[in-house]
């Protein structure tokens, strides 16, 4: 099952929204999500960043899905990787 990334911010780490996108993509059948780590350009220090990650997977096994992928987006855009084109 394919599904939207789940977003988190470097500079906040995982929200109770994050959890809440867990439990409804398990709920629905998904077996592994694509991650997709925001704002990285807003955190300096690299053992910072390697823990948001770590939390991340360790939120995602919890909910008895695997990472499919992880990318970091250090743009601090709302719209990571360009996924609906260039702004007007």
């Amino acid at each position: 099952m394919s599904s939207d990334p789940v977003l988190v911010s470097a500079a906040d780490g995982p929200l109770p929204q994050t959890v809440d996108q867990l439990k409804a993509l398990a709920a629905q059948g998904a077996t592994s999500v694509d991650v997709v780590i925001t704002n990285t350009d807003l955190v300096s220090d690299a053992e910072l960043l390697e823990l948001v990650e770590l939390e991340v997977r360790d939120l995602v096994a919890q909910h008895g899905l695997t990472v499919g992928s992880m990318t970091r987006d250090g743009s601090g855009a709302t719209d990571p990787g360009g996924l609906y084109g260039p702004p007007p």
